[in-house]
């Protein structure tokens, strides 16, 4: 428990002091406030065991509170107790026995020197050096004794200090003879400033002068607050303190005790608008409304209406409207008040700065980051003007704007404005807050998307400690760093734990009843996300994004950038799912939307902003943010213009997959232009562009150039984004592709195995795709004919298929096939058919009804026991094949007249010859009808002739 709190005088000499946090405020305030609440009846409503502990508290005289205080511990205690507990409950029930208290502590007429002994913690003892030349003031009725030899301490490990105290006009004290010594009492906001700190023996001497400078902070911390809110009383403003101190269950107790104790001289309205603040800092949304409706209503039914100050009503509803997800309503509330601040407030008043912050946070949820930052930017200048630089206030402008900066990868300036806003907020809250805990999270976000997981994860991981302190009982904000927690854990390749932590975002939603909130869309969409690419789950990835659609389509249905996000998604589900026709509809609808969503509005917000040019004295500022709305709406935003070129970078990926090269180039090519053209540093969009291109041209078997767009895009990532080791080593495959398709072995391993040997560097914190690595230098040691290379290669990848992408059923069958046919080849066939089995095991496992996949194994190993003259087997196979094949492929399939043809070889062998014959005639059959069977209808018509001929010699 602090016994002390400090101030420093010099730092905040001429700065605004509204909204500060300090304790050193609410000591100050607190005698003020004591007095100002004093009423006529004593002991209204005081508690019972108030009244038990101090039975005499009823009757005493209030000359006489003095004298009651020095003689009772108990009560001396108790007071003390609670004021370095900031306990509201306890001081109220006790206000009018304190008020008597401070009012009969009057100024000393003398200057001495007085002593005080304590035992502080060594922490403690740090602050006080820390804030030598600074103000302290102590958390209680201080008292003090004129004799130094008369203080006495314990023996203790805690650290022992003599402060030595000098009195003089500006000192505030009851001069008490105690038994035969004589002991000074101070008032509760007797000030001082540490003049010196020595050691003498075992003991620290701090040196403190009385000085008024407490009185004079007090009356700036008041004049600051009564600039923003004219005539706002002591006690409502000490009310505001407690909940900027982030204490929302004291100042709602507070303002509860002042509602129920009404006196004519308080604002109800301001009351109720206390309360509604304490709940809606608590989360307690839907009783804050409450509260703030009863504020609206009196201060616009009672005379004279006060339609200045109902703009904070206002603007307070639009913020427990945006949480609640309710965003075109809170827009509303946001433009009301703004209009009223606009007529009724000077320029650069701070409350037209908040609303301009609150419209351009309405901007950024419906994804319009360019508009969004003309807002916060403006913000900003105001809150400069105004506050001189330095203020909380300026933190939610700061931070808002680095996430704009961050949206566009100006990463480097979103970092300073980050900076700045910390900076401020360490002045001001030392001990943490909810609003910092949100600027740690979003520079987590934006270490983030820098793939700097480390740096992501500490900052995410400081900011939800700091929330579940302040919100225990669950938050919105915690819902969110579930998500950024969540997509950490997904790069981390822990995809079930990733799982867990969007589930129980969501479940926050649900617990808040916020299921429908805009903002649990991300959680459903990063749900199907996992789903889609990393377990391979395309209905259950179908399905979260449909329930991502279906809240976008309700209750967001202008918000046609996030509608297209999903859309998008859903595009990819059906392009996984081969349903190239659908996948393309869907991309096409997401684009449609994106180039309605970003070309219109531009206008709309010109005229928003001219509408309120009486904002700003400063004209040029507003030019100049016209103009670059006038430039977006010619040219596109920049959000706009990204969204659209990577969905023609899908819309290429589709075309490529239906043959059609020269579309798929032209859609790379757009792709390309627009990233290029309207976000040059946006690396990674530009690099995935270029290797699209690079796709598109090996398709038209132009592998020159295709190499040459690859290699541009791996330079770009190595200059300027070395740590995306991932898409380094899908560069590298790229190019080693493109070597391979040419024959150019060499080269091609040369790429490979860079490749291989960063992933083995990097391996641990990365998730590459080295399987594929490693079956492509497979592939090129078989064409080598290097068996045994080429084998290990591919036992490599099925290993790492095995452990990290356990349901990626068909790769680890590509390469089990691939393993089984090269010991084939090498005539081990014993282990030939061992990886054949396992390929028709996992085969049978995962096929999708309706599908013919396995008969591929069946034919293999048919073969690899034919090959061994095992005919039994052989047959046991092909008639399996056969079974399938049937029930799946026409009749005149020519893979039937295969079986069929293989089947009778087997009974020709095993001396069957009617049933051999019986097949090859089915076979022929099968085989007079497919066109491209000749060779195979003239070499079965030539066995059925040959065995014809030799059952007829031995009359069989």
């Amino acid at each position: 428990m602090c016994q002390c709190c400090f101030f420093d005088q010099i730092q905040y000499e001429n700065k605004d002091l509204s909204e500060q946090t300090n304790s050193f405020l609410w000591h100050q305030l607190f005698p003020d406030v004591l007095l100002h609440l004093s009423s006529d009846q004593q002991f209204e409503n005081v508690d019972q065991s108030i009244l038990q502990q101090f039975p005499w508290i009823n009757d005493y005289e209030p000359k006489e509170a003095v004298r009651l205080f020095m003689k009772y511990p108990s009560i001396r205690e108790f007071i003390n107790k609670a004021l370095k507990n900031e306990d509201i409950k306890q001081l109220y029930m006790l206000r009018y026995f304190l008020s008597d208290l401070i009012q009969n502590i009057q100024f000393g007429k003398e200057n001495r020197i007085v002593y005080r002994r304590m035992i502080i913690s060594r922490s403690e003892f740090n602050q006080i050096q820390e804030h030598n030349g600074k103000l302290i003031m102590m958390k209680e009725f201080l008292t003090a004794n004129t004799d130094r030899s008369s203080c006495h301490t314990s023996s203790t490990k805690q650290i022992s200090v003599l402060f030595e105290i000098e009195l003089n006009k500006n000192s505030i004290f009851a001069d008490l003879e105690l038994s035969d010594q004589e002991t000074i009492l101070f008032n509760l906001n007797s000030t001082f400033r540490i003049d010196s700190i020595q050691q003498n023996d075992q003991l620290w001497i701090i040196k403190l002068i009385s000085v008024n400078d407490g009185q004079i902070i007090k009356q700036k911390y008041i004049d600051d607050t009564r600039r923003q809110f004219e005539d706002l009383s002591i006690s409502i403003i000490f009310g505001k303190l407690i909940c900027d101190m982030s204490q929302w269950n004291q100042s709602q107790a507070y303002f509860e005790y002042l509602l129920n104790n009404y006196s004519h001289t308080e604002d109800l309205a301001w009351i109720e608008h206390g309360l509604g603040q304490a709940h809606h800092w608590k989360g307690d949304w839907n009783q804050s409304r409450i509260y703030y409706d009863r504020s609206y209503e009196r201060m616009m039914k009672n005379e004279p209406i006060r339609i200045r100050d109902s703009a904070v009503i206002l603007s307070d509803i639009g913020e427990i409207l945006y949480l609640q997800g309710q965003m075109e309503e809170s827009f509303s509330f946001y433009q009301k008040a703004l209009a009223i601040r606009i007529k009724y407030c000077s320029p650069y008043h701070p409350h037209i700065a908040i609303s301009l912050y609150n419209i351009g946070s309405i901007f950024r949820i419906r994804q319009k980051e360019d508009e969004a930052l003309v807002f916060f930017q403006q913000a900003l200048l105001i809150q400069e003007k105004y506050y001189d630089s330095f203020h909380v206030d300026m933190c939610t402008s700061l931070t808002r704007i680095a996430l704009c900066l961050t949206k566009e990868e100006r990463y480097d300036e979103a970092r300073i404005y980050y900076q700045r806003a910390l900076l401020i907020y360490e002045k001001y809250y030392p001990l943490g807050h909810v609003s910092v805990a949100f600027t740690l999270g979003c520079m987590g976000y934006m270490f983030y998307v820098q793939d700097k997981y480390n740096e992501s994860f500490a900052f995410v991981q400081q900011a939800m400690i700091m929330q579940k302190r302040f919100y225990p009982d669950g938050h919105i904000d915690i819902a969110m760093s579930l998500l950024d927690m969540g997509n950490l854990e997904y790069y981390r390749k822990h995809y079930d734990k990733s799982l867990k932590m969007y589930d129980q975002g969501l479940l926050m939603f649900r617990k808040l009843n916020l299921s429908n909130h805009i903002l649990a869309v991300a959680l459903l969409e990063n749900i199907g996300n996992t789903q889609l690419d990393e377990k391979n789950d395309c209905d259950k990835a179908l399905d979260y994004y449909q329930q991502a659609l279906t809240i976008l389509e309700i209750y967001y249905s202008s918000y046609l950038a996030s509608i297209a996000e999903i859309l998008n998604d859903m595009g990819r589900v059906f392009h996984r799912q081969r349903k190239l026709d659908k996948a393309l509809d869907f991309y096409h609808r997401s684009i449609n939307l994106l180039k309605e969503y970003y070309s219109s509005n531009h206008v709309e917000t010109i005229s928003f902003l001219r509408n309120y040019d009486n904002i700003l004295e400063n004209e040029e500022f507003i030019k100049h943010h016209e103009q670059v709305l006038i430039s977006r709406k010619e040219n596109g935003t920049t959000r706009g213009n990204i969204c659209i070129g990577s969905n023609y970078n899908g819309i290429s990926h589709i075309h490529l997959k239906q043959d059609q090269l020269d579309e798929a180039f032209n859609f790379a090519q757009q792709s390309i232009t627009f990233t290029e053209k309207y976000n040059p540093t946006h690396y990674r969009r530009i690099v995935n562009k270029l290797s699209n291109i690079s796709e598109a041209l090996m398709y038209q078997n132009k592998f020159d150039e295709a190499f040459d767009f690859e290699q541009k895009a791996l330079n770009i990532l190595k200059i300027n984004c070395p740590t995306n080791i991932i898409k380094i080593i899908e560069s590298l495959n790229q190019m080693g592709d493109l070597q391979e398709k040419q024959g150019k072995y060499n080269e091609a391993c040369d790429l490979f195995q860079e490749a291989l040997l960063i992933y083995e560097k990097n391996s641990p914190s990365i998730k590459a795709d080295i399987p594929y690595t490693l079956m492509s230098l497979g592939g090129i040691k078989y064409k080598e004919r290097n068996f045994d290379e080429s084998l290990n290669y591919y036992n490599q990848a099925v290993n790492i298929l095995k452990e990290f992408y356990s349901t990626d059923y068909s790769r680890i069958i590509f390469s089990l096939n691939w393993i089984a046919f090269i010991y084939y080849r090498k005539q081990s066939y014993g282990q030939a058919i061992e990886f054949y089995e396992q390929c028709l095991r996992i085969d049978e496992a995962n096929s999708v009804a309706g599908q013919l996949t396995t008969d591929e194994f069946l034919m293999s190993l048919s073969d690899t026991y034919r090959i061994q003259l095992q005919y039994e087997h052989s047959l046991t196979y092909e008639l399996n094949c056969l079974l399938m094949r049937e029930k799946v492929l026409p009749p005149n399939h020519q893979d039937i007249g295969e079986c069929l043809n293989n089947i009778g070889l087997c009974y020709e062998h095993l001396n069957r010859r009617k049933l051999a014959l019986d097949y090859y005639k089915r076979a022929l059959v099968v085989y007079e009808q497919c066109l491209l069977a000749t060779d195979d209808r003239w070499t079965i018509e030539l066995k059925i002739e040959e065995l014809s001929a030799e059952m007829n010699q031995f009359n069989i």
